[in-house]
């Protein structure tokens, strides 16, 4: 065997050896991530915390099966779940504190848009059902479109001279 066909052998077991201790990394990174988050509370700190698992889980090279290797996706999902459950409700509270405390149509379609962003990238299509006040977000959203912001609008014509 060439010295050149031999260091070339060696090269694939180094590549390969690297490639499995880089895939072990990225599932213990993931997976650590996810114990990471914690109690869900709708604060900046636990949305990083769920943001951070959510990129790694995201990183996950599909082609190795990685996703599959996860231990702990069950209390993920309920996680992300939650969180985008809370985001929904600080939508439904700063719709109810409109009159009273004076929040604009624009705030309110803030916490809408930001409600919306949640549940679009934490979770799939089929389990925004999984979310309990998933109704109110879709009403919501039909009040405050970036359309009208905030209800019913009169459509006004102007004659033609």
């Amino acid at each position: 065997m060439k010295k050149s066909t031999k260091l070339l052998f060696a090269s694939v077991v180094v590549f390969f050896i690297l490639s499995i201790a880089s895939a072990k990394c990225s599932v213990y990174r993931t997976e650590k991530a996810i114990s990471n988050i914690g109690e869900v509370a709708y604060t900046d700190e636990c949305k990083e915390k769920i943001d951070r698992a959510v990129f790694y889980y995201n990183s996950l090279d599909p082609e190795l099966g990685l996703e599959e290797k996860i231990s702990n996706t069950v209390e993920f999902d309920k996680a992300k779940i939650e969180y985008a459950r809370l985001a929904i409700k600080a939508a439904k509270v700063a719709d109810a504190r409109k009159t009273v405390e004076e929040y604009s149509n624009t705030d309110v379609e803030n916490y809408v848009k930001a409600a919306r962003e949640v549940v679009t990238n934490y979770l799939k299509e089929d389990q925004y059902m999984s979310i309990e006040n998933y109704a109110d977000l879709v009403a919501l959203e039909s009040e405050y479109s970036s359309s009208g912001g905030g209800g019913a609008t009169e459509e006004v014509s102007i004659p033609m001279c």
